[in-house]
């Protein structure tokens, strides 16, 4: 089993934790890794629809996933959803936030105290382009932020499609197509929404 995003986490009035997690594996495998007798598991519900898997877990929180969670609910920002694995094994997230610059900072600061923290990019923020991203598909979020983290982006160029077809077990002709289909996509997109707002 594999943890690929958090959709949505927020702590109840009776300080447990409801989370709603996107995972891969069989559901065996799943269900295997929640037990309903694990401790603090109050409760556990998963559905697929043959693609995605989604797992809902409420539990009652450590001290420390409680301080983790806190902050959101502090201060003035907001978390765009998912936030996004990218490294599943060390738990490390890539996570959005936005707000007031001061808001944000004092955010960043606090988290800073219970986890290593990477601020990746600091950007004006953009509701239509993080929609674009929310309109692609399953396969083809998954090769373009494949493309990102391989460096495919970069300046100079760190990846080939070779490289991303490595990473995903596919072919390098697949992967071209896909990031073309994906650009052309977020292009159209953006253009358009620039084109409304003149």
């Amino acid at each position: 089993m594999r943890f690929e995003a958090i959709h949505e986490a927020d702590i109840l009035e009776d300080g447990s934790v409801n989370t709603l997690l996107e995972v891969s594996g069989t559901p065996t495998q799943i269900r295997a890794c929640f037990p309903t007798e694990l401790p603090r598991l109050i409760d556990r519900e998963l559905s697929t629809d043959g693609e995605t898997t989604m797992l809902q877990l409420r539990y009652e929180p450590t001290e420390h996933n409680r301080r983790f969670l806190e902050p959101f609910r502090t201060y003035g920002v907001i978390v765009q959803y998912p936030m996004v694995y990218v490294e599943p094994l060390r738990s490390v997230l890539r996570v959005t936030i936005f707000g007031p610059d001061d808001e944000v900072q004092r955010f960043v600061g606090d988290m800073r105290e219970l986890a290593t923290l990477e601020v990746e990019q600091v950007t004006n923020y953009s509701p239509a382009v993080s929609h674009q991203f929310d309109d692609l598909t399953d396969r083809q979020k998954e090769v373009l932020l494949t493309a990102y983290e391989q460096g495919y982006y970069d300046t100079p160029r760190e990846a080939t499609y070779e490289d991303i077809a490595a990473e995903l077990d596919c072919s390098a002709s697949s992967v071209g197509q896909i990031l073309r289909r994906t650009e052309s996509a977020l292009v159209s997109a953006t253009v358009s929404d620039r084109t409304l707002e003149s």
